[in-house]
This record gives C-alpha cells, structure tokens and sequence, in this order.
C-alpha cells in the first residue's frame, strides 16, 4: 500500500512538472550565466506592465548643447502626419586664413555635407573626358556614389536644398533653443537637388596616373559668389569683418532647409563636418601681372558655433485619428494596444510594470530556488517601415537617472538596448533590462518607471556615457509604431524573464 501512494505521488509530481515545463519557453541567451553555474536553458517567467505615449508638445531642445548632427528634410506618412526639419547655424571667421592681397576675384563659394554613408555599396560612373585622344591615353573622370545611412524616406527620392542667410542672431552657445522657434531668413545664396546618396569625383589617367584626388562622399552646394564678394571680401579692414564679436552679428548665419513641401526624405549629418571655402584669386597690387590662387575656409561646426534644428509638424493635421488620440488621451491605467514612437520631439512611451507580479517572482526566488538569468522587452512593430532606427533607448523617468543595465551589465557582450537585427530578428527591437530587474528582485530596490524614446545615448571621446538626457533624439527623424500591452497573443508588449531553478 506504501508503494502504491508512493508511485501515485510520483506520477502527481511528474504530471505537475510536465504541465510546468510545457508552459514555458526555452529562449535564454548567456546573460548571467556568469552567476548561474548551471549553463542548461532556462525557463521564461512573464510580467504585465501598463504603456502608454507621452507627447512631448512636438518640441525638443535643439540648439548647440544637444545637435551633434543636423537634420534636414521633409517627410510624410498616413500614421504621423507631415514633418519638417532645417537647420540653421552661423559661421566663423577662419582660425588660419585671412584675406589675401588688394584685389579679390572670387571664383566659387562651396558649402559642403557630409552625411555618414555606406561604402560597401558603392556604385561608380566612368566619363573619358577626352574622348578621341590620339596619344592613347584617356583622362577619365569616377564618379562615385554611396548610399546614406541616416535616411528616412523612399529610396531614388530627390529634394531640393536652399541655403539663406538669417536675420536671427543665434546668440551663443549657451543659449537655450527650442525645435518650435523660426529664424528670419534674408537673401538666398544658393540651391542644390540632392538625392538619398552621396558622391565622390576623382580624375585619372587610363595609364593609372592621378589628375584629381577623390574627394570626400559628401553633399557640394554651390553658393553665390558675387554675393561673398561684395559682402565678405569688400569690407576686408572694416569692423565688420574685424574679428568674430562683430562679425556673428554682421554675417548672422546660414539656414539650409527642403525648397519643397512635398520632397519625401529626410537625413542627418555632423555638424562638426560642415566646410564652407571661398576660392578666390587676388592681386597684392594692381600693377601685378596675375592673379594668385587662394583659399578662405570659414569656421564651421566648431566649439563656439552655435545652431538651431527648426521643426514643423503642421500641426499634426495629417496624421491618424489612432496616433492623436492615443498621444493627446493615453490609458495611464490600464496601457494601450499600440505605441507611437518619433524623434525630433515626438512622442515617447512610458511604462510601468506589475507590482504583484514582481513580487510573486521575489517569492518565486526567494522561496522556490529561482535565479533569474535574463529580462528583457520586446517590442514588436505593427508596420514595417522602409527607412528604421539601429537604436531605441530606455531611462528611469522616477529618479531621471540611467538604468543600471546601461553601465553596470554583465560584460561586453550585454547590451541594454542592442542594434535593431534587421536580418535576424526584424520583426522587434529589445530592451535588456536584467540589472533593474534583480535589484528590485534582490535588493528590494522600488520599482521605477521607464521612458523609451527614439535614437541612442552619446558618448564623449574616451567613450563615456554624457548622461542620460545626452542623446541622439533631437535630430533622429524616425518613426515606429510597436503593439503595446493591451494587445493579445504572442506580440504583446510585457517583461519577459529567463530563469533555472534548483
């Protein structure tokens, strides 16, 4: 009789631990396995959580202390609505040219861009410019173009640029600038039709001499020249052009943004790459025989030129009655089923996980010999958008303040907020967030809130994080719309958690 309840005690076990290994998932990666001896695939705990968007007003600080890149462009869609961006900056006199001789004849004035690109797809035109040569050696011209990779928009998309100057004085760098503000514009200086790659010329012989080195993959918009004549070389020795006090206010800046309000993409650059060169050609006395070849190259994107990023949203009187309602009403209590996402000052989501959820797992742990190895978010898309973000990033909104995972992970190989895996996991974008999990698991720390927002967190040189407002958002033109945590089924948004038990 003993043996019979023992046996029946066994099979009630083993159906218990069937029934509990069948209802969770193996997906666990290495993360913790550090603190884990035992390296066997784990199992797949899930915590609910509220989300819902925050709208930031579609405004965002947008001047010199957060624009590491400028943004330009116009872009349209049936979800988010209509979106602008200009970007407006002032320049410098150079910190090693000056005005050489008596007599100026400026030839071409260049204001070049250089957005990052993809060199691994580069497509190259060849042009003999000699064509009939007798002496068998043609002089060939390489144009090369490359992909950008900071784009939103349809690809073969062109737009036209206009470059003004500005009556607005931008004041310094640590002034204070908003996305919402306008600049006056005065005289045109130049255009340029771009489109959603860069080029690159170089000339050479068939016989592997080099006539023209290849300049750097960039945007080259021709500026008028009469107009730097007159109001740049013209007044050399007056107290305009004296020195940059006066000059910042003569000469108050440049403002480059789309001509049309219907051109279909947008891009980023570095503002510390912009180059604007005068070639001019002068005289010391008028008596001289020739012309002498020169170079004026304008300080630009330095350490106290300060900008301005301007964005339009039209008022939003584009987008869709789902994102308006779900950005001006949000569910604080019980969450949404779907999520908006921008940059330049667009919406953000907030979340907020399961209070008695996350206790039942502390009991789990301390009670029923759980070790938690790995917790993350997945946020699954509900459109595919052409054009996607490499990052999306996540901070305590409680204590404005990094989460832990961010600098305190578990080795190099863990990342809060990897790159988007467009050929391995292209369907989500995920948030590692083991650290904030154990510690308010295991060190009883409060369970804060989260914000996600649009772009990545910046790093100064010796690749330090800048602090948690230190981001890329202000000029990322993204957007994404993720299902949120009142959606059913497999997609729905929640806190998933890897753990063994002994």
């Amino acid at each position: 009789m003993k043996i019979l309840k023992f046996n029946l005690k066994l099979l009630v076990l083993c159906f218990i631990s069937i029934t509990f290994l069948l209802s969770c998932e193996n997906d666990t990666t290495d993360i913790g396995a550090n603190l884990i001896p035992d390296k066997s695939a784990g199992n797949i705990a899930y915590v609910d959580l509220v989300a819902y968007n925050v709208s930031n007003n579609d405004t965002i600080r947008a001047d010199y202390k957060t624009l590491t890149k400028g943004l330009i462009g116009v872009y349209e869609d049936n979800i988010f609505g209509k979106s602008k961006a200009s970007f407006s900056t002032q320049l410098r006199l150079s910190t090693s040219d000056e005005i050489k001789g008596s007599m100026q004849i400026v030839d071409s004035v260049v204001l070049s861009l250089f957005p990052e690109y993809n060199s691994s797809q580069s497509k190259v035109k060849q042009i003999t410019l000699n064509p009939g040569t007798t002496s068998g050696i043609d002089t060939i011209k390489y144009i090369t173009r490359y992909p950008i990779t900071s784009f939103l928009g349809k690809t073969g998309s062109t737009m036209q640029l206009s470059v003004n100057k500005i009556n607005t004085f931008l004041e310094s760098i640590e002034s204070k600038f908003y996305s919402n503000k306008t600049v006056t514009v005065g005289e045109l200086l130049g255009t340029k039709t771009i489109g959603d790659s860069v080029i690159s010329t170089s000339i050479r012989t068939s016989n592997g001499s080099t006539i023209l080195e290849a300049t750097t993959p960039g945007y080259y918009i021709k500026l008028d020249p009469t107009y730097f004549k007159q109001n740049f070389f013209d007044k050399k020795g007056s107290v305009n052009i004296a020195d940059n006090s006066h000059f910042i206010q003569y000469f108050q800046g440049i403002r480059i943004s789309p001509i049309n309000e219907y051109s279909q993409f947008m891009f980023n650059f570095p503002v510390n790459k912009i180059k604007l060169i005068a070639y001019y050609r002068y005289k010391v006395n008028s008596s001289d025989s020739k012309y002498t070849n020169a170079s004026y190259s304008f300080t630009m994107g330095g350490n106290y030129n300060t900008s301005l990023g301007e964005y339009n949203f039209y008022k939003r009187a584009t987008a869709s009655n789902e994102f308006l309602h779900n950005r001006d009403n949000p569910d604080k209590i019980s969450g949404e089923s779907k999520l908006f996402l921008q940059g330049m000052g667009g919406p953000s989501i907030h979340i907020k996980l399961n209070d008695s959820q996350l206790l039942a797992v502390k009991d789990s742990v301390q009670n029923k010999g759980w070790a938690i190895m790995g917790a993350k978010l997945k946020f699954y898309m509900t459109e595919n958008f052409a054009s996607k973000p490499n990052y999306i990033y996540a901070y305590n909104v409680t204590q404005k303040k990094f989460l832990p995972d961010l600098t305190n992970g578990y080795g190099s190989s863990y990342i809060l907020n990897p790159i988007y895996d467009i050929i391995g996991n292209p369907g989500y974008y995920t948030l590692n967030i083991t650290k904030q999990i154990k510690d308010i698991i295991e060190k009883n720390l409060p369970n804060d809130e989260i914000l996600v927002e649009m772009g990545d967190f910046l790093k100064n040189s010796s690749n330090a994080y800048l602090g948690y407002t230190k981001t890329t958002r202000a000029y990322e033109p993204f957007r994404l719309v993720f299902y949120g945590n009142k959606t059913a089924g497999d997609k729905q948004l929640r806190l998933e958690i890897a753990y063994t038990k002994n």
